[in-house]
């Protein structure tokens, strides 16, 4: 059964977006990309300072061991994050 990280993270809303998304599609997405079991993720971002990504993984063994390599210092600094069985996708 698939599962997925969810992990929560304060950004600064002032921050220049082209800047953002040159950190992800040039080194987050391809470190997700490549970790064991990865299936699919998302990246989303609130606006007023609050960005969430939702990662797939194939089993629950490669989410947990993803949610150290995807939240690393020096990395925005952590709200939260966890590991839940994905039960329906639509």
């Amino acid at each position: 059964m698939a599962h997925a990280v969810v992990i929560q993270v304060k950004l600064d809303p002032n921050s220049d977006i082209e800047h953002r998304h040159a950190i992800l599609n040039e080194i987050v997405i391809p470190e997700a990309k490549a970790l064991p079991g990865f299936q699919k993720g998302s990246w989303m971002n609130d606006g007023a300072g609050i960005g969430v990504c939702v990662i797939v993984f194939d089993t629950e063994d490669h989410a947990k061991a993803a949610v150290t390599p995807m939240s690393p210092a020096g990395g925005p600094p952590l709200i939260n994050s966890g590991v839940f069985e994905v039960e329906i996708e639509v």
